[in-house]
């Protein structure tokens, strides 16, 4: 079963995505170059054809770029609630956030949680504002658990 500490959850709501930037201005700049001869030469038919394919791979680009963000965003907010459950439940139990680990990076109803040795079912409400904790035990006593460490380079 895989569990992931407070840090690597942490760290899942911060991403970057430098690759897709970086190809994003390169196709700006591709665009904005190709403008410039477009403004010089006339609307030749090759200038021209060149400015409507790259307009069509910017507005592509625009689109993807959008459904990201709208999907990172989910991400990101799914995090900050699981970091601040962890951050509550470790301040309530008087443990050190250091000890916690979950099984999901998203909150959801009979996610395990682990403490030290100690297995945890948590079930919340249906607004998720309140929780309850029952103890469990697992069948395989294997666990990996994911780490800050995990994530960096």
């Amino acid at each position: 079963m895989d569990f992931y500490t407070l840090a690597y959850v942490e760290s899942q709501a911060v991403t970057s995505q430098t690759w897709g930037f970086i190809v994003f201005v390169a196709i700006l700049l591709a665009l904005l170059v190709l403008g410039v001869q477009v403004l010089r030469n006339g609307f030749t038919n090759r200038y021209r054809d060149l400015l409507v394919i790259l307009s069509l791979v910017v507005v592509f680009f625009l689109g993807l770029e959008y459904q990201e963000y709208n999907r990172m965003k989910t991400y990101s907010e799914d995090s900050s609630r699981m970091a601040q459950f962890l951050h509550s439940f470790s301040t309530d139990q008087s443990i050190p956030s250091e000890q916690l680990a979950v099984n999901s990076l998203k909150i959801r109803n009979g996610m395990i949680l682990k403490v030290n040795d100690a297995y945890y079912e948590v079930q919340f409400n249906p607004e998720f504002s309140t929780y309850t904790s029952t103890r469990v035990y697992k069948v395989s006593p294997t666990d990996r658990i994911h780490d800050v460490e995990d994530v960096l380079p």
